[in-house]
């Protein structure tokens, strides 16, 4: 497929102080039925970026929160502490194309951090969908093959279904390292910080890609009581609001 993004115009995060740099891309489900989902998705991911604030690894971690619907919406990487938590959701769920155009994105950032600053990123690739594809102009054959080619260059691939329209079983199909069930669709905020957060901390202080381990530390008690207290801080901190 050709590439009809060009994802170097976007505004992406290039000023890092050391050689440590870690990269997140979250790819998010924004279909229509992800539409009485709205607040809780801006919700957790309020609470995912809440989690950083005192976190020392922070500056090496760039995220990007994009999206798709019938279509992909690149965000640009930025530093976790200025993520985005705008979020709108319609249209079918182009699943297999969304793959294959978040892995091109991930894959033209890295080229490009590497040219600029002559290290080579532990990077994340992370799908959110509550469905399967519908409507979607590629075919799984073409979304496995680029998971694979991810795999392959050391990338950690992460798969999270969530309702129970889809499971995880079909990230495992695609060739997903680590895969999640988020059957509850009022856990989502506890799941970004329980599980999510805690995840992405613990590859950032890795000195290799946690592949099918990157969920193994993010069920333990701490985990627990840290969410407890940061989620609370996040739902009765309204300032995200204005990003909406």
């Amino acid at each position: 497929m050709s590439k009809e993004f060009d994802f170097l115009s976007l505004a992406n995060e290039y000023d890092f102080s050391s050689d440590s740099i870690n990269v997140f891309l979250m790819v998010l489900d924004s279909s229509g039925s992800m539409e009485d989902d709205t607040f809780n998705v801006r919700k957790g991911l309020e609470a995912y970026k809440k989690d950083f604030e005192n976190f020392h690894e922070a500056n090496s971690i760039v995220v990007s929160a994009s999206s798709f619907d019938s279509h992909y919406y690149p965000k640009p990487f930025v530093k976790v502490r200025k993520m985005s938590t705008s979020y709108s959701t319609g249209g079918r769920t182009a699943l297999c194309y969304s793959i294959v155009q978040g892995a091109e994105q991930l894959k033209t950032y890295i080229e490009e951090v590497s040219r600029r600053t002559g290290v080579i990123p532990r990077a994340t690739f992370i799908l959110f969908s509550d469905g399967e594809p519908c409507d979607d102009p590629v075919e799984p054959s073409k979304a496995k093959e680029a998971i694979e080619e991810l795999n392959y260059a050391g990338i950690t691939t992460v798969f999270i279904a969530f309702g129970a329209a889809i499971s995880s079983e079909f990230g495992k199909i695609m060739g997903f390292q680590s895969t999640r069930d988020v059957n509850d669709r009022n856990s989502l905020v506890d799941f970004m910080v329980e599980e999510l957060s805690k995840s992405c901390k613990e590859q950032s202080q890795s000195m290799k890609a946690l592949g099918a381990d990157f969920f193994s530390h993010a069920t333990d008690k701490e985990s627990s009581a840290n969410y407890s207290n940061t989620t609370k801080q996040a739902l009765e901190d309204d300032d995200w609001i204005d990003e909406i």
